[in-house]
């Protein structure tokens, strides 16, 4: 009952802690989830700041130059004088002083006549008129066709290259600037003006458009990069690959911060950004959305989420700029979370099997502590019946000595043997003890030679040619004389023999029959051996003893019932000393049909006496 009630004591804790683990897991997984998701929403967060920084700063570079460059007196004769000088006030305070790359007036002159365009000379502080320059493009062409002031209808839509209202409110200082990017180029109108007299340079009557053309190296090789790093930075370099693409497909890389990206569209990007506020639509759905969406309100406030450019609101897809940005990683940040979780629940269930698996040799050390302590407990039981047993024959012999029961030499000689047979009892007992004590403490110390099977044979039955003889067994012995020699201690192996007989004798039931056969096997890589066999025709082993008779301490609870003596330490001692030679003992048995014990030995080299005065095993 007892066993029982540790049994179920054990399973109820097991149970306990398996769903200990289980809720533990459960818990793990959401909380690493949760993680997840929560580092999702903030990489995502933290791109679509970056890229709303990112696009500020690039109104802010661009819309200095028309803050620099305003003028508050449009109508007066020296307006190329005034030009002039807000162009070098704002080089000498600009960060990029080399975005400007030139200055025009386009004016347009009588009903009819050609665009008049007159390039702006630092140098000189005065205009010239020039032909329209090429890297202008077809911006003549726009310019002719629209007025100064252009107006769009409700719920309408600008028309393609059309050039669009301020975005700011009367008064503002970038009032009726516009941007484009296709240039790129920042064109205000200006009042017309006429020419003045004698003025060599100057710009004659009606003059219309203010066109600041911008160096776009400037943009690609500096203020882009700059951008780039400033806002997608990471530890060891830009996280992230930046590209500014324009136009229609196939579309102009304008900027890219890796060759190759941004050539061709991007359908893993982790954002978008249409720079002048054109709202996308979008066929492949990304992980982070950033700016797809236009927003209804205008100015710097507007909420995130929006697409906005202050010096633009809408340009044609022909010159729309986009900004693509992709992490490093490759795909897009959804993929980087999902990949990131699933190495995070990796480590966390990679823990907790450590724990489980830490936890599972504790129960299993703890299930064996109990064992071996209640195996000890017995063993104690066993050796004081062992012990008692030969004491009280001894001292019952004694009295009757000393008390003079005892009469004539032939029975003093009866009693006398009686004596010294439980006194070699008790020595055996005390010696096998003894042995395992020693054993168990320090490796033993073997003389090992080559010995004749036979040899070992002739020893072990001399031993125990007295129990033999007294249990009225039978020996049938097989071992032919022609067996090569094995490696060993005659005294060592002659105990473990020894130990298979005595415990044949015990066990052998009624049969009373005993087999020694001895035959030579190839071992393989341990090349050939002999295996020495002790059969008996007795009681068996049950199946669930049979894995634990080589323990120290193990008694079967049938041989305990059918009050067999032993201490439970002989086979465990037999297999220390076949394993500690190099060999190996086994057992086949069958319940109520009897069992055979196997002890195999490697063979001797050839020619050896002495294979080692002081082996150790």
């Amino acid at each position: 009952m007892k066993v029982i009630s540790e049994r179920a004591g054990m399973a109820a804790v097991l149970l306990l802690t398996a769903a200990l683990v289980v809720a533990l897991a459960v818990l793990q997984y959401r909380s690493n989830t949760e993680a997840s998701d929560a580092t999702g929403v903030r990489l995502a967060d933290a791109l679509q700041l970056s890229m709303i920084n990112w696009h500020l700063d690039l109104f802010r570079n661009l819309s200095e130059v028309s803050l620099t460059i305003r003028m508050t007196a449009e109508s007066a004769p020296d307006i190329d004088r005034q030009l002039a000088e807000r162009l070098a006030e704002w080089r000498s305070i600009a960060r990029y002083p080399d975005l400007v790359a030139n200055v025009y007036v386009v004016v347009s002159g009588r009903k009819g006549m050609p665009l008049e365009t007159f390039h702006l000379r630092p140098e000189t502080g005065s205009f010239a008129l020039i032909t329209w320059p090429a890297t202008l493009g077809t911006l003549d062409t726009a310019l002719a066709s629209m007025p100064t002031t252009v107006s769009v209808p409700e719920g309408g839509t600008l028309p393609q290259r059309q050039l669009t209202e301020s975005f700011y409110n009367i008064g503002s200082a970038l009032r009726n600037w516009r941007f484009d990017p296709s240039v790129p180029a920042l064109i205000r109108p200006i009042e017309p003006q006429p020419r003045t007299p004698g003025k060599e340079g100057g710009i004659p009557f009606d003059a219309q458009w203010l066109v600041i053309q911008l160096d776009e190296t400037v943009l690609h090789d500096r203020i882009l990069p700059d951008l780039a790093h400033r806002y997608f930075q990471g530890t060891n370099g830009l996280d992230y690959e930046v590209a500014v693409v324009g136009g229609p497909e196939p579309r102009r890389t304008i900027y890219t911060s890796d060759p190759g990206f941004g050539d061709r569209p991007v359908l893993d990007a982790d954002g978008h950004l249409d720079v002048f506020g054109r709202a996308r639509v979008s066929t492949s759905p990304l992980a982070v959305e950033v700016f797809h969406e236009t927003s209804q309100n205008s100015g710097p406030t507007a909420a995130m989420g929006i697409n906005w450019f202050p010096l633009l609101t809408d340009t044609p897809p022909a010159d729309d700029w986009q900004l693509i940005v992709r992490h490093r990683r490759g795909g897009p940040l959804g993929a980087f979370v999902t990949d990131m979780r699933r190495r995070g629940l990796a480590m966390s269930f990679g823990a907790l099997c450590l724990l489980v698996l830490s936890m599972s040799m504790l129960v299993v050390t703890s299930v064996r502590a109990q064992r071996l302590a209640r195996l000890q407990m017995d063993f104690v039981t066993t050796v004081s019946h062992e012990l008692r047993t030969p004491l009280t024959i001894i001292g019952s012999a004694a009295d009757n000595i000393a008390n003079g029961v005892v009469e004539g030499r032939p029975q003093l000689e009866e009693y006398g043997s009686i004596i010294g047979h439980e006194v070699a009892r008790l020595s055996g007992l005390v010696e096998r003890i003894l042995l395992f004590a020693s054993t168990r403490e320090t490796r033993p110390r073997y003389v090992m030679q080559a010995l004749a099977p036979s040899e070992i044979i002739d020893t072990v039955l001399a031993s125990t040619g007295g129990l033999i003889q007294a249990a009225q067994f039978t020996i049938e012995r097989d071992t032919p004389d022609d067996l090569p020699a094995v490696s060993g201690d005659l005294m060592a192996v002659s105990q473990c023999v020894e130990n298979l007989i005595t415990n044949a004798l015990k066990y052998g039931k009624d049969q009373r029959w005993i087999g020694i056969r001895a035959r030579v096997f190839d071992g393989g890589k341990s090349g050939p051996q002999v295996q020495i066999s002790v059969s008996d025709r007795g009681i068996g082993i049950q199946p669930e003893d049979l894995r634990h008779i080589f323990e120290p301490f193990y008694r079967s609870t049938a041989v305990r019932a059918a009050q067999i003596h032993g201490t439970g330490l002989g086979l465990a001692l037999a297999q220390q000393v076949a394993e500690s030679m190099g060999g190996s003992l086994t057992v086949v048995s069958t319940p109520g049909q009897g069992s055979t014990f196997t002890l195999s030995l490697r063979c001797a080299p050839p020619g050896a006496s002495d294979v080692g005065a002081d082996a150790r095993a």
